[in-house]
């Protein structure tokens, strides 16, 4: 099956990919342990159906509102990772590029405000080739936007992606979905890396297999300085409710029931190991730490 990509199919699909995002304006930068600093890629307001929807929507809504968090609107920002090595700067997802949504596919005002030259980039790590995470790493010519990188993905992730039944898999508004990942991986291919979750994926850089929102979907726990830090993608996607809550099912994983087995999983690590987090779409930056709050947890910012 063939989809052709048009600004309606994507607006459409990127309208019903909207995890529930964190309700704080997007930052220019956010600083973590020495090295790593996430960038904007950009933000979109939605409006409050699309947060408080769906069979657990009265309950959602309550937990926003015990909170004292909007319910009327959410903000979702995306967080892209720049990691300064000794083997070069590394990135971690490349946002939307300018065919998503307004308001988003400003990597390249991130980085510049950073003072990053995309040359210096050596390698770009995918958490998953969903559009947010996947489009801005060609330019408006086709071409790779770090012409200096080698990009690395899941196999597993591009498989699922590739799979011929992709699109009895997902639903019709998710279409532009694989039609996107795979002209995107595609012109990626000459500079394309694919490997197997769990191994060392470069110098220091570990891959965490994190199933559940894709089906190959990973995480990626890097040694930053004397630290371990893990640059998380959408296994967690809101700062209230993927904490408090993290048994609720995401309206937007692809396994639910998986995702939310990795979710638990990951955030008891990351509270055992006192680890840094860094998520795509939390608050303040999306750097911070998870700490337990009873029986669930929270997500305490470094800030922005």
């Amino acid at each position: 099956m063939t989809l052709t990509l048009n600004r309606r199919t994507v607006l459409c699909a990127g309208l019903s990919l909207i995890t529930l995002g964190a309700l704080a304006p997007a930052t220019k930068a956010a600083a973590g342990p020495a090295g790593l600093k996430t960038v904007t890629d950009g933000s979109f307001d939605l409006p409050g159906a699309m947060v408080a929807g769906g069979p657990r929507g009265d309950e959602i809504a309550k937990a926003l509102a015990d909170a004292g968090w909007p319910t009327d609107r959410a903000t979702n920002v995306l967080n892209v990772t720049l990691l300064e090595r000794q083997e070069g700067l590394a990135l971690f997802d490349c946002g939307a590029g300018p065919n998503f949504m307004p308001g988003v596919g400003r990597l390249m005002e991130g980085l510049s405000a950073a003072g990053v030259d995309p040359a210096a980039i050596t390698d770009v790590f995918f958490t998953h080739a969903h559009p947010d995470h996947l489009w801005g790493a060609v330019d408006d010519f086709d071409e790779p936007m770090f012409p200096a990188a080698r990009y690395h993905i899941s196999q597993i992730e591009y498989d699922n992606w590739f799979d011929p039944g992709i699109y009895s898999k997902l639903p019709e508004d998710r279409h532009a979905f694989a039609a996107g990942a795979q002209r995107v991986l595609k012109l990626l291919e000459p500079v394309l890396t694919r490997f197997t979750p769990g191994a060392e994926v470069a110098s220091g850089i570990h891959a965490i297999a994190t199933p559940g929102h894709t089906p190959g979907h990973v995480a990626y726990e890097a040694k930053v300085g004397s630290e371990m830090a893990l640059i998380g993608g959408d296994f967690a996607t809101h700062g209230l409710l993927s904490f408090q809550h993290p048994n609720w099912p995401g309206r937007f994983d692809q396994d639910a029931e998986m995702a939310v087995s990795t979710r638990l999983k990951m955030l008891d690590k990351l509270a055992t190991d006192r680890m840094t987090l860094v998520g795509y779409h939390l608050p303040q930056g999306g750097i911070g730490r998870v700490e337990r709050a009873g029986t669930v947890y929270r997500f305490v910012p470094s800030g922005g």
